[in-house]
């Protein structure tokens, strides 16, 4: 080979060499340099999670009967991938064929409730012939499916609606809720209880999602066959405490006392002419005297929860919240806040021989009427009972001898401001003024004192002089307390779990226990039908009361309803249970009287405690006492009594 040979073999190597490496260098810049980094955010953009509820829990009764629960439902769905005027032409064919308006179906189908992964739902409970006739003319519904999705609903729709409470879709309104929703594993549009038990245990009713992971395409679009799939679980069942037999007699009963209370003269307003009575709404609760179970909590005006599933209508929000609807979202037994009147005497009852201000057996003398510092204090209806002691002061509901009460402890504290005051300890003790520790949450009330006074001037009026002059606890102020009126304010589930402890009370020898009221029963796996959790009843305090001003306490609670004077007696006369309970009337600046009773039954062996509590409905024995003897007789599987059983006239 020639030199110049050589050297021409020579350069082509050395070409060769250098092209192999630019393409080695090329490789290892590919693999090792900065699009490497950019390739991961594109590699991330290729997968999605699509999250899917897990069916909700099962919420029953004490006697295992279904309150609650997910079942199957048609429903017609949009595809996501039509242009907007192929979904418009659709959705204008679905109006007609579905009898949906138009608007409504749209507002579906953009819904921030909906996944954008997954076609829009547009209709649920979409029936036969609609769904019939969507599937033989599939050629004239582009992009429309008719599938089955699991929805919630509810066997005795419109019973316990509040307490059931109801399950809403996730949004992101509130932006630091839902990041702490976000970390809990919620998603936009997940469903989360929103108030009562849905709410309270919404961590074992809500199972665990079905998770599928995707592969998409740069416009969102799933691309072949799903990567991974996570089945979920099913939520755990939630048995209640509540008996769905004596809940619908409740809430029977509520409404028919109100209905009757409004075809009823209001006697207060005799001076000026008779008025109806207008009974704008109530509560009755049921309660176990032994473990503070709740066996019935009604509420009045109610609803069906079926209004919420798929989301509220624009209709069905408006009667909820028309200012003539009287808030039927309200749970009246746990966040009512009403005047006790009478019922409230139980307090002072107990207190004035605990504090040894006035002897069970001692009388003072009843005028009708009675003069403390220059004022008037009158009994209802101006009634003179004449000489009473605590058991006829009870029966007779004399306000006279508890406005003593008040004025004789307000002395004790004017002296001795150390000594406190002992109706307001007392009232304490019966678990007033406080939550009572139910888990769908309640109202604290109020029982005033001069701290609360003085919180009170001090919060409201701007100068010294006028929070001094405010803050002032006068006798008055410590009278009206006495008799559940002024600043008093309890809801019915405190009512109830305080009679609740004075009715175990006479079974155990004076000593009251005071337990936390529960609507849980047990958590139960919803496949093995085996409880995870049970709950146990939990004391939050007690009451001691000496044997014989328990008995005197209690023969005139008997009184009430066993003496042909008892202010209940009426209400209860031939009722073959031995019932004892009180009266109570509650007057209300502007507003009709509150009329209350609460009770306690069998007299001998108490098991339960029931309170009713109707808005604007006149006397206790007028309304309440009525609506609580038809729930008796209920629980007895007696014969119901029409309400009302007296005519107006009825004194508290």
């Amino acid at each position: 080979m020639s030199d110049n040979s050589r050297v021409r073999v020579s350069i082509v190597g050395v070409v060769i060499v250098a092209l192999f490496a630019s393409l080695f260098a090329r490789l290892w810049f590919l693999q090792m340099g900065p699009e490497q980094k950019l390739g991961q955010p594109v590699s991330s953009l290729g997968t999605r999670v699509i999250q899917t509820e897990s069916p909700r829990g099962e919420i029953l009764d004490r006697n295992g009967k279904v309150l609650a629960q997910d079942v199957a439902a048609w429903a017609v769905t949009v595809d996501r991938n039509l242009s907007k005027t192929a979904r418009d032409r659709v959705l204008g064919q679905l109006s007609e064929v579905l009898g949906i308006k138009e608007p409504t179906l749209l507002a579906n189908y953009v819904s921030p409730r909906q996944s954008p992964l997954m076609p829009a739902v547009v209709a649920l409970r979409v029936p036969l012939a609609q769904q019939l006739a969507i599937r033989e003319h599939r050629e004239s519904y582009p992009g429309v499916n008719v599938t089955e999705l699991t929805i919630r609903a509810y066997p005795y729709d419109g019973l316990a609606s509040q307490l059931l409470g109801y399950v809403g879709g996730v949004d992101a309104v509130d932006p630091k809720l839902f990041k702490q929703l976000r970390a809990k594993g919620y998603q936009t549009g997940d469903l989360i209880g929103r108030s009562g038990v849905e709410a309270a245990y919404e961590s074992q009713l809500r199972g665990r999602p079905r998770k599928v992971t995707v592969q998409v395409d740069p416009t969102g679009r799933q691309v072949g066959a799903p990567i991974n799939v996570d089945p979920g679980t099913v939520g755990n069942n939630v048995r209640l405490t509540i008996d769905i037999k004596v809940q619908r007699a409740a809430e029977r009963a509520l409404a028919e006392g109100i209905l009757a209370a409004r075809n009823e003269q209001d006697i207060t307003t005799a001076k000026t002419g008779y008025t109806k009575l207008k009974a704008t709404g109530g509560s009755v609760v049921v309660l176990d005297v032994h473990n503070g179970s709740v066996v019935a909590m009604a509420n009045y005006p109610t609803y069906p929860l079926s209004w919420w599933v798929g989301g509220i209508s624009a209709d069905h929000y408006t009667q909820l919240s028309n200012a003539d609807a009287q808030n039927p979202l309200l749970n009246r037994a746990t966040e009512g806040q009403y005047a006790p009147g009478s019922t409230f005497k139980l307090v002072p009852a107990i207190a004035l021989n605990q504090y040894n201000v006035l002897g069970a057996s001692n009388y003072v003398d009843d005028k009708g009427f009675v003069r403390i510092n220059g004022s008037t204090f009158n009994n209802d209806n101006n009634t003179v009972n004449g000489p009473v002691n605590l058991q006829k002061a009870l029966t007779l509901s004399s306000d006279v001898y508890f406005y003593n009460a008040g004025f004789d402890f307000w002395n004790i504290w004017n002296v001795d401001p150390n000594r406190g005051l002992g109706i307001q300890h007392v009232a304490s003790d019966l678990g007033f003024g406080k939550s009572s520790g139910i888990e769908v949450g309640d109202a604290v009330g109020r029982i005033p004192d001069p701290t609360w006074r003085a919180a009170f001037a001090k919060a409201n009026y701007k100068t010294a002089e006028e929070v001094r002059q405010n803050s002032i606890w006068y006798p008055k102020d410590n009278i009206f307390t006495a008799v559940g009126q002024g600043d008093d304010f309890v809801t019915p589930l405190q009512l109830v779990n305080a009679y609740a402890c004075f009715a175990n009370a006479t079974a155990n020898g004076g000593k009251g226990t005071l337990w936390t009221p529960h609507v849980g029963q047990s958590v139960s796996n919803p496949v093995t039908r085996k409880a995870v959790e049970s709950y146990t009843p939990k004391a939050i305090g007690n009451v001691t009361i000496d044997p014989y001003v328990l008995s005197q306490i209690s023969a005139g609670f008997n009184g009430v309803i066993s003496d042909p004077k008892g202010t209940a007696y009426e209400a209860f006369k031939g009722l073959p249970v031995a019932v004892a309970g009180k009266t109570g009337t509650a007057q209300i600046p502007g507003k009709g009287p509150t009329s209350l009773f609460a009770s306690y039954f069998p007299v001998d062996n108490p098991r339960y405690a029931v309170v009713a509590v109707v808005e604007q409905a006149g006397h206790g024995a007028q309304i309440a006492a009525p609506v609580v003897r038809q729930v008796i007789e209920s629980m007895r599987n007696l014969p119901s009594t029409p309400i009302p059983t007296v005519v107006p006239g009825a004194k508290d």
